[in-house]
């Protein structure tokens, strides 16, 4: 008997199937492998970025010992006692400069801190403290304080130094940071603000690594800023920046004053060894509170920053998501996957490296806050990987801002150049 002929179809159809699967499996491993060593490039360019921290700071302490030492005037804006608050205004009038004065300013001339700050402006007769009132305005808070401010100096101020009561400067802080106005191509010398937690909780150690990340432009010619709670300006360049019309109706003083030294074709010069320490904490809502305002500030007067953050987290970002999804590969399709998995985790040790780099190259300069910083490696590590998120969800919800909250305020920014201050309880 004759058997019928088997019908190799349906076998010829699996093999077919199975080559195909076979095919693009390894084309999809061939993509992302690629794609992960592309990605190493940004995250190793970031890396270089971090070495050169160091060199920039020390380059930048060169002008650490000069001899540029003007009439200064500190304009101090305050509202309410925040905690710290006595230590932090015997650091601003305890500092060895030569001549210098501090001009207070207050919303209110009922507010508490303008009375604590005449009793402690007792114990250093040394140092002239004036206390005022801001110039009425529809738009009350901190940029109309220091734009009174202006409208308080005297003749003989020749530098005009900008400060947060809740920075603790070292005695030599007035000193250096007035140094890089001895150049006259520098419109702006500003320091920046190392957050010292007393109590190191995750979530304010998250601000302070999410604050820190921004001090990685503070010494490129196209993305620096100046801080406003430590910067000053020649007072010969107020004509030319125009501050008393530029900081109507903004709710920032800094990105503005940044922006009116860039119109006027000066220099942001960064002074190392002006780093002040502020000795606050933060809970998780404090924290995501402030990252959400300053990620705001940026979109709405420095946009270049916010282009900035966003390609550069959106690399970090994808990174991550595309290195767990290589390792979910690596458990259905064959550890090989586990190739492109390395590569695109690569970059969160990385983000860890960077973190320490930057935090060394700025303590070098700074010598009393490092002595104040007593955060574990492993903490300042969790913190700094958590920014990568924080940063995501900012840089979406901030896109298009309207409203923002600050120090019990609310302000319409629909139009960041004419801010209106809407009911606090709505």
């Amino acid at each position: 008997m004759s058997r019928p002929p088997t019908d190799l179809r349906p076998v010829k159809l699996n093999l077919l199937l199975g080559f195909h699967n076979c095919v693009a499996t390894d084309l999809l491993w061939l993509f992302l492998t690629i794609l992960g060593i592309l990605g190493l490039i940004p995250n190793g360019m970031s890396l270089v970025q971090g070495f050169r921290l160091r060199g920039n700071v020390r380059r930048g302490m060169r002008l650490a010992f000069g001899g540029f030492l003007p009439p200064a005037v500190v304009i101090l804006p305050v509202r309410g006692i925040d905690p710290g608050f006595d230590e932090n205004v015997r650091a601003i009038l305890g500092q060895s400069y030569p001549k210098y004065r501090l001009l207070v300013i207050s919303d209110d001339s009922a507010d508490p801190a303008a009375e604590r700050l005449r009793a402690i402006a007792a114990e250093s007769p040394r140092v002239p403290v004036s206390v005022v009132v801001a110039e009425p305005s529809n738009l009350q808070g901190k940029v109309n304080a220091v734009r009174s401010g202006l409208l308080h100096l005297t003749p003989t101020d020749e530098v005009v130094v900008f400060a947060d009561s809740d920075i603790r400067p070292a005695p030599d802080w007035l000193r250096q940071l007035v140094q890089p106005l001895a150049d006259s191509t520098v419109g702006v010398a500003t320091g920046f603000r190392w957050y010292v937690p007393p109590t190191p909780t995750f979530w304010s150690l998250v601000r302070t690594e999410w604050n820190a990340v921004s001090a990685n432009v503070l010494f490129d010619p196209r993305r620096a800023f100046a801080w406003g709670g430590s910067c000053a300006v020649r007072r010969d360049r107020l004509p030319v920046l125009r501050l008393e019309d530029r900081w109507r109706n903004v709710l920032s003083d800094d990105l503005v004053l940044t922006r009116a030294v860039r119109d006027a074709g000066l220099k942001i010069a960064y002074a190392p060894a002006a780093l002040v320490p502020t000795f606050e904490g933060a809970s998780r809502a404090t924290c995501l509170e402030w990252c959400l305002r300053q990620m705001t500030m940026a979109t709405l007067y420095l946009p270049i920053v916010r282009r900035y953050a966003a390609a550069a987290f959106a690399v970090f970002d994808g990174s991550v998501v595309l290195g767990l999804a290589s390792l979910i590969l690596a458990a259905l399709w064959g550890p090989v996957y586990l190739v492109p998995a390395v590569l695109f985790l690569l970059p969160v040790p990385g983000v860890i490296w960077k973190a320490a780099l930057r935090r060394n190259a700025f303590f070098s300069a700074a010598p009393a806050v490092a002595s104040a910083w007593k955060v574990s490696a492993w903490q300042s590590a969790m913190a700094s990987t958590a920014v990568l998120w924080v940063m995501a969800v900012g840089l979406v919800r901030t896109r298009r801002p309207t409203v923002v909250r600050w120090r019990g305020r609310v302000y319409d920014v629909t139009d960041p150049n004419h801010v209106r201050v809407h009911d606090s309880d709505r």
